[in-house]
């Protein structure tokens, strides 16, 4: 497609058009207090844009005169975390749980009068009063697995509704990595597993170092820190055994061994590679066999039975909430996320330069933001002629894992005018949101948003920061960002890269233009302030009765 018209907006299963968040709702002095609240999320430690979201909920919370825990499994600084992420947590505490599953979170969610869960793809059923489950994206549970296994899956499901998985992972594990045959999963020297309740549990695993430059001792210690086993671990995969001490709450596993870098653009940390974890109880029946030995037929995507636990659903966008309808077949609310404009000071005199901000994955991990894709969109423009004494600005956080991935993105911009800046700190971001003139944004470009719509931008932060920093977004005419940017009026969406270099090569030529589109940008991102989100809470807070026990 080569005019500079986007595609049609009714392409998610959501279609009520690009209307405006809610503000305005009125709030009641102090309605939450005398109300015990949790705000729970497995992924505190990497104070990202989700956690700003699930933070803002506890910093709303005890404005409102709740008293508010923050629940999580990682040893967490609140002072270091609410500063991190432009949040005010000094009025809440940080509680560090056990991993023991999330039957354990459950049962612990019965203390409270609110339990709000914002973990991604959680399954808890929680005991409170009232609850609410805010929802990235319901991406399927079996979204990754080989189509043998989702048949499996589908089929076994309904015959093991009510059964919870016997092992999951904590805190200290890399993304699982393998073939079809094998998948295993890198410990980065010390990583916890959580194992279900049971009397005569005995945990079974393939556990190996593959491709290490020798072996490791490995031990297996209880939440106490007493060692349960240790064992010797060599560079191929072989079967170990632990037998576990009877819980009736379950247990949390720490495996604790030494760590080696392999090198080259490799540059991670790893323990051991752990591969079929599994658990067997001397006293299960056939069917609860089953799951213990292979655990990932208990991802079933048709169970959902934790949802109707909930009084409300939130979704961070219009978007998702579509997805919800379709995917669940429930509704929700949209609670769209916090965005620190307020921070963002646009410079009145800004730099020639296109930014893309987002975290490097290479694609087919997580949501890939594409720079790869962008640096070379960029290098085509600029050896072109078309953007005579323009740079461009590579800015996101780089896990140790994807650090292959940047070196590529490196390579692509190498003799051209482009920056790479790695995991650089916040006020850095912020002095290049406010003085680039362009930002773009790719998440979501080659893939099939229709059939595997958890790769597109649900919402969209970064393109709302930059905006407010004064920056003419020029970005995908997908999912989320069609909430964000209206198309000529504060920005562009675009359905190829060859409407990327039009819109680009425009905004470069036309000051006038570049500098009312900014302005526009500017006013169109207050609309998902900080304070808009409090509007909104109070909102579903009301209507869903959720300080009402």
């Amino acid at each position: 497609m080569s005019t500079d018209t986007p595609g049609p907006d009714n392409l998610e299963p959501d279609n009520l058009g690009p209307d405006e968040p809610a503000t305005g709702a009125a709030a009641t002095p102090r309605p939450g207090a005398g109300v015990r609240a949790a705000v729970y999320n497995r992924f505190w430690h990497s104070m990202g844009g989700g956690e700003r979201h699930n933070g803002m909920i506890a910093q709303v919370l005890a404005a409102d005169g709740a008293d508010v825990d923050i629940l999580g499994h990682s040893d967490v600084d609140l002072a270091a975390l609410g500063s991190h992420l432009g949040l005010d947590l000094r009025d809440c505490r940080y509680v560090r749980l056990p991993d023991r599953g999330e039957q354990a979170v459950a049962a612990l969610s019965a203390d409270y009068d609110l339990f709000v869960n914002g973990s991604y793809m959680s399954r808890i059923e929680p005991q409170s009063a009232r609850s609410a489950y805010l929802c990235f994206f319901p991406t399927p549970f079996d979204h990754d697995m080989a189509p043998w296994r989702k048949a499996a899956v589908r089929t076994a499901g309904p015959l093991l509704r009510g059964i919870r998985p016997a092992v999951s992972f904590g805190v200290g594990w890399y993304p699982p990595e393998g073939g079809r045959r094998r998948q295993w999963t890198w410990t980065n020297g010390s990583a916890i597993l959580a194992v279900s309740p049971g009397e005569r549990r005995t945990l079974r695993a393939d556990i190996g170092r593959p491709s290490a430059p020798g072996g490791t001792s490995l031990r297996v210690l209880d939440a106490g820190g007493h060692v349960l086993a240790k064992l010797e671990i060599g560079p191929d995969f072989a079967p170990f055994e632990v037998p576990l001490p009877p819980s009736a709450d379950g247990t949390e596993l720490t495996l604790v061994s030494d760590a080696f870098s392999p090198g080259a653009a490799d540059v991670r940390e790893l323990g051991v590679a752990v591969s079929r974890p599994r658990v067997t109880d001397g006293g299960e029946g056939p069917i609860a066999r089953l799951p213990l030995r292979f655990p990932w037929l208990l991802r079933d995507p048709a169970d959902l039975t934790h949802l109707d636990h909930y009084d409300v659903i939130m979704a961070n966008s219009r978007f998702t909430r579509g997805w919800i309808a379709k995917l669940w077949k429930r509704e929700a609310d949209v609670l769209f996320p916090p965005i620190q404009v307020d921070r963002l000071h646009p410079a009145p005199v800004r730099e020639k330069a296109v930014i893309t901000v987002g975290r490097f994955f290479a694609p087919g991990l997580g949501h890939a933001k594409r720079q790869l894709e962008m640096v070379e969109w960029f290098g085509a423009l600029y050896r072109a002629g078309d953007l005579p004494g323009w740079s461009m600005h590579v800015v996101g956080g780089c896990e140790e894992s994807q650090k292959p991935y940047l070196e590529q993105v490196r390579a692509a911009g190498a003799g051209l005018p482009v920056h790479l800046h790695p995991n650089a700190p916040r006020a850095e971001v912020e002095r290049l949101l406010s003085t680039s003139s362009v930002f773009w944004s790719a998440t979501g470009y080659g893939e099939d948003d229709r059939r595997r719509p958890w790769t597109a931008e649900h919402f969209g932060m970064t393109t709302v920061e930059a905006m407010a920093g004064g920056c003419v977004p020029v970005v995908i005419d997908r999912a989320g960002q069609r909430e964000i940017v209206r198309h000529g009026v504060d920005g562009y969406r675009w359905t190829g890269p060859e409407q990327v270099a039009s819109f680009t090569r425009r905004l470069a030529a036309e000051d006038d233009l570049r500098s009312r589109l900014a302005g526009a940008a500017i006013d169109r991102a207050a609309a998902f302030s900080d304070a808009a989100f409090a509007d909104q809470w109070a909102d579903i807070a009301t209507r869903h009765r959720l300080y009402q026990g």
